[in-house]
């Protein structure tokens, strides 16, 4: 079975994907927020990846409140640019 890991599950593509993954019985979905798993946090990533290994990797997790994004650069940044890479390094050492 192919399992999938999901970060940022509790926002509203997350939660979307949650409502229909069963409809999906031939997937294993790892759903993971902030609280299980920080994807800024590149060791615990790359542990948690290594140690579950994921066929794919969803990346739901992102910043979004757009009004606030001009006053919160560096914290949109991080969340919306800087974890993609750290995911996608994660994902290569996984192959």
């Amino acid at each position: 079975m192919t399992k999938i890991l999901i970060c940022g599950a509790k926002g509203q593509l997350g939660s979307s994907l949650q409502e229909r993954a069963g409809d999906f019985p031939d997937f294993s979905f790892d759903f993971t927020d902030i609280e299980e798993l920080d994807i800024l946090d590149s060791a615990s990533l790359n542990l948690y990846v290594k140690e579950t290994k994921p066929g794919f990797i969803i990346n739901c997790a992102a910043y979004t409140m757009v009004d606030k994004a001009e006053t919160e650069r560096e914290k949109a940044f991080l969340l919306n640019a800087e974890a993609v890479k750290i995911l996608l390094t994660a994902a290569h050492q996984c192959d």
